[in-house]
């Protein structure tokens, strides 16, 4: 059975990540939106002038999340809580699978 972030989780991935309406350019010069959304994790495009709404956003996050939390799951050999599994998830998000499993 996959795991996934517990409600307290996500809601703390939400607060770090900041929640964007507009595509803007993050410091690296890619293309960004919502809770920190790249068009390398998958639909929507984000390109210049795209705008979401905070629903469409947590929407977007909760799909974003989902390959993380499995490569956390993949990944991490040692038990954890619920709230250390969350914070993984976070830093996964931010650092890319490949960057974490290094």
């Amino acid at each position: 059975m996959a795991r996934n972030v517990n409600a307290e989780g996500l809601k703390l991935i939400k607060q770090w990540e900041g929640f964007k309406e507009k595509a803007y350019k993050d410091g690296g010069g890619v293309w960004t939106i919502g809770y920190g959304h790249t068009t390398a994790a998958g639909p929507p495009t984000v390109s210049y002038g795209l705008r979401i709404t905070e629903a469409q956003a947590a929407e977007i996050l909760r799909k974003d999340i989902d390959s993380v939390e499995a490569a956390v799951e993949r990944l991490v050999k040692v038990p954890l809580n619920d709230n250390q599994f969350a914070a993984l998830v976070s830093f996964v998000y931010n650092v890319g699978e490949g960057a974490f499993a290094k």
